[in-house]
Parts: structure tokens; sequence; C-alpha cells
């Protein structure tokens, strides 16, 4: 009976000392409760008429992940998938890739994530790199600006986003 009590006395002991010892840093509490994670994948169909680069879109699907720092600054990255149909009538696949590095949670419940990307257009010409990314993704679709040009919105028929 007396070990245990003096092993759970030591025990405690130890325990205060490591937290005399080693504080915890200022801006841990903050940095852990100011995060937020952002989550989704989904699918949908676009609406008659929707078009980019002259094809004509007519769904797609879509998978994000990204980390949302209290100052703003983001770590994630992101892609999409339109199938559409081009110009002389063939199925064409347009790919965009991202790396998420700032973003902002929205009242509305929404994201909105800047980065940079890649553009695919499927047509057998070489990817675009570089190019500016907007992103915002929330319980109705996504909508993507990539560098000037803003896509229609993706209407999420299937899927979900998540901000949390």
């Amino acid at each position: 009976m007396t070990k245990r009590i003096l092993s759970a006395v030591l025990t405690t002991l130890v325990v205060l000392s490591i937290a005399v010892a080693f504080p915890r840093q200022g801006n841990q509490a903050a940095a852990i409760i100011g995060d937020s994670i952002v989550t989704g994948a989904g699918a949908g169909v676009f609406p008659a008429g929707a078009s980019f680069n002259g094809i004509e879109l007519a769904g797609g699907t879509f998978g994000l992940g990204a980390q949302i720092s209290s100052t703003g600054s983001a770590n994630g990255a992101l892609e999409v998938q339109y199938t559409g149909t081009s110009l002389i009538g063939l199925s064409q696949w347009i790919t965009i890739t991202g790396w998420i590095t700032s973003g902002t949670s929205n009242p509305d419940g929404s994201v909105t994530l800047n980065g940079t990307s890649t553009l695919d257009l499927g047509d057998g010409t070489p990817p675009t790199g570089g190019l500016a990314l907007v992103v915002n993704a929330g319980p109705g679709g996504v909508t993507i600006t990539i560098g000037s040009t803003t896509l229609p919105t993706l209407p999420k028929s299937d899927g979900w986003v998540i901000n949390e």
C-alpha cells in the first residue's frame, strides 16, 4: 500500500517538474484553436451552356484538402477534372491541379483558397503551370478562377465540403 502511494506521489512530482521545466510556448494554443481544416470531394453536372475556352462543359469532379491557420496562411492541394466536348465534337478532359498557400473561412460556411495551379486542357498541348488560383468551395459547389478567368461554378450534386 505504501509503495502505491509513494509511486503515485513520485509520478505526480515528475509530471509537475517536467511541466515547470518545459513550459508551453505562448502561441501554441492559439495556433491549435485558430486553425481550420477544409476537406471536400464531389461531383456535379453543369447546366446547359456552361463553357470554358471553347469547350462545352458537361460535368466534373473535385477533391480538396487544406489546413488554414489563424494568420491566413494555408497548406493544401486541389484537383478538379471537368468533362466536356471540344469544338469538333470530341470528348475532352480538363484537369486543374492546385497548391493552396492561403485561405479564409467565410461566414456562410464556405472557404476561399488561394495558391498556384497547373492547367491541362486535355487537348495534347503541354500543361500550363504557375497560374494564379482562387477557389471558393462551399455546400453549393466549387468556383475556380485560374489566371484571370473564372470558370462556371461546378454545382455539387454528390459529395461534401466540410470546414471545421
